[in-house]
């Protein structure tokens, strides 16, 4: 018997010992838990009375003489002081202009290009067809991409209004450029559009991109010619293409070229294309001081287009729109008189300077 319970006892021993170590360790473990909490809780407390001490008393102020000391650009809890930017005085009207019924155009706009100030407006937000206007836009997307201008490209078969351009003619990609932008070619603006290497789909969802990006909201092409009388925008979106398309050199080199000559070796002949813009080429008298650039458009539906900017004697740039006059000299004559009434009656902020 004893040396049954002997071993009994010998046998549940270890069991207690062990519960009875682990329980302890367990208790150990929680009271060091909680004095670590309670610790840490009081740090906290403590931590947070000394920066509300710090931030509402003396201490607080020193720091801040310290970093206005150093210079330093920020301190906690502050604000940068940032001066207000300069605002740019815009042109101020001080005579009158013509009344929009003396003006044949459909739509109108001229705007002060440093300000963007708008300086006179008929039916700006009118959508209207642009006709070869487009061609500036197919410009940009050119651009955008790798252009070999010595490359050779040949003229697209397309059934299309042009002259001096026929299917299977070969030029340089830097001749069929300035075709397009000189003369308005409807052949060579597709062939430039095709030689880059898009679907024709491709080459105008990406023309509409780019009007997005420009702001112009109220713009949408259809193809790159400008045939098309899906092609419509609106005086005041045609302003951002202009200013855009004007930045670039090759653009704005090229639509200030009074002519260009073509030889097409298939034909043997040789052709002068002469630029479309009339007031470029003075053949619509006019006293203004400097063209900057331009582009005409024109299809049935869409009347007479012109767009250009031009420049005054002081230095001023204007942008000019006019949309959908009845005759084609309208244009260029309606263009030059609105010009031309905007610089006799405003007065630009460096005149104002002087007096």
């Amino acid at each position: 018997m004893k040396k049954k319970n002997s071993l009994s006892f010998s046998i549940e021993k270890p069991k207690d010992t062990w519960r009875i170590i682990v329980g302890i360790f367990i208790l150990v473990l929680i009271l060091a838990v909680s004095i670590g909490w309670y610790t840490a809780r009081d740090n906290d407390q403590q931590e947070l009375v000394t920066n509300s001490d710090t931030l509402n008393g003396k201490s607080f102020l020193d720091s801040v003489k310290n970093a206005q000391s150093q210079n330093l650009e920020h301190i906690i809890g502050g604000d940068i002081t940032v001066e207000p930017p300069i605002p740019q005085q815009t042109p101020q009207l001080v005579g009158t202009l013509p009344p929009q019924e003396q003006f044949t155009a459909k739509a109108m706009i001229v705007k002060d290009n440093k300000t963007g100030a708008v300086l006179y407006k008929k039916n700006e937000y009118t959508k209207r067809p642009i006709a070869s206007i487009s061609k500036l836009m197919s410009a940009l997307v050119i651009l955008e991409g790798y252009v070999d201008w010595e490359q050779k490209a040949t003229v697209v078969p397309d059934d299309l209004i042009d002259s001096h351009m026929y299917a299977g003619d070969v030029y340089t990609i830097d001749e069929l450029w300035r075709a397009a932008l000189v003369a308005s070619s409807n052949k060579a603006i597709l062939t430039l559009a095709d030689s880059i290497g898009w679907p024709r789909e491709a080459f105008v969802e990406r023309m509409n991109q780019k009007a997005m990006e420009l702001g112009m909201i109220d713009t949408h092409f259809e193809e790159p010619t400008g045939l098309n009388n899906q092609n419509v925008s609106t005086a005041s979106d045609l302003v951002l293409l202009l200013d855009e398309a004007l930045k670039l050199e090759k653009i704005q080199n090229t639509v200030l070229m009074d002519e260009v000559t073509l030889y097409s070796e298939q034909r043997d002949t040789s052709a002068t294309l002469r630029n479309t813009d009339w007031l470029l080429l003075n053949w619509i008298p006019h006293h203004l001081y400097n063209i900057r650039g331009g582009k005409t458009g024109f299809i049935n539906a869409s009347g007479y287009n012109f767009i250009m900017q031009v420049e005054d004697e002081k230095g001023h740039i204007i942008d000019v729109v006019i949309l959908g006059t009845n005759v084609h000299e309208a244009r260029f004559i309606e263009a030059r008189d609105i010009a031309q009434a905007v610089f006799d009656n405003y007065e630009w902020e460096s005149e104002d300077a002087t007096k």
